[in-house]
């Protein structure tokens, strides 16, 4: 069994503000450590679920925060930015399944630092109609590879949302958010053996009750911006039809295709900062 990891930062244990995920700041090394605690866990889980090989993708911010000397040495680290595949950077149709680590929730929902890929230029994200967070954009990605999402992590907001989404699911909350900058946590041991036992289980399910990987086409994405500037920057992808002053329209056969307008359109408007 090959098994894939991208692991973000605001939904793994301990994390509660945002100052704490923000490479500089003083609290930023607990970030690491928290990051680096989640994913080994989750290595433990699929190595004594029968794993022969996990792949994990340091997915947040510029995907320099896990540090290979403190990552389970039975473990592959993709780490670096500008990854062509971004937050599923590494996926093939290779991997027997895909777990999502440290997750939150959509810009529009509760949850701790909830945000939708961006945290200043993208409101909200809908696909086929339905709003949707990073958890299912990736998800989706991960489906194109016929790979199913068999695990995630993070606060109760995001753990509820994706048990809706995909049946079959096993996840973790590492915390229980009371607002966007406040959380109750549990101790991190606490967690971690959560998380071991949690992906264990998620990956020895599957092996008799396989869960469909996600996606369906043709698919239609929307991009509700925070400005009107924001959105005009966006329009620069070919393709991409205006709504409202700023929301915009993508529509494709495959998700492939979604997912790069997506990212295209994310890179375009992230350009754009107002100025006081």
């Amino acid at each position: 069994m090959r098994v894939f990891i991208s692991i973000d930062a605001e939904g793994c244990t301990g994390i509660y503000k945002i100052a704490q995920v923000t490479p500089g700041n003083p609290d930023y090394e607990f970030c690491r450590r928290m990051m680096e605690g989640d994913a080994n866990a989750a290595i433990r889980g699929a190595f004594n679920a029968g794993a022969l090989d996990v792949l994990v993708n340091d997915a947040h911010n510029n995907g320099d925060n896990i540090r290979i000397e403190n990552l389970d040495p039975r473990a592959r680290l993709i780490s670096g930015s500008a990854k062509p595949m971004s937050m599923m950077e590494g996926i093939t149709g290779a991997f027997d399944a895909v777990l999502l680590l440290g997750y939150h929730s959509r810009k529009s929902e509760r949850g701790a630092i909830a945000h939708s890929y961006s945290y200043g230029s993208i409101f909200e994200v809908g696909i086929n109609g339905r709003p949707v967070g990073e958890a299912e954009i990736n998800g989706y990605f991960a489906g194109c590879f016929g790979v199913p999402v068999v695990f995630l992590s993070g606060d109760q907001y995001v753990t509820e949302n994706m048990r809706s989404v995909v049946p079959g699911i096993r996840t973790v909350a590492t915390k229980r958010a009371i607002g966007c900058a406040a959380s109750e946590c549990s101790h991190p041991q606490v967690t971690w053996e959560r998380i071991e036992t949690g992906v264990g289980a998620a990956l020895s399910d599957i092996k008799d009750n396989p869960i469909k990987p996600m996606g369906e086409p043709p698919y239609t994405l929307e991009i509700q911006f925070a400005t009107t500037s924001h959105a005009t920057l966006a329009m620069r992808l070919p393709g991409a039809n205006s709504v409202s002053p700023t929301m915009v329209r993508y529509k494709a056969e495959d998700y492939m295709s979604i997912y790069n307008a997506f990212l295209c359109m994310a890179a375009l408007s992230g350009s754009f900062a107002e100025r006081v």
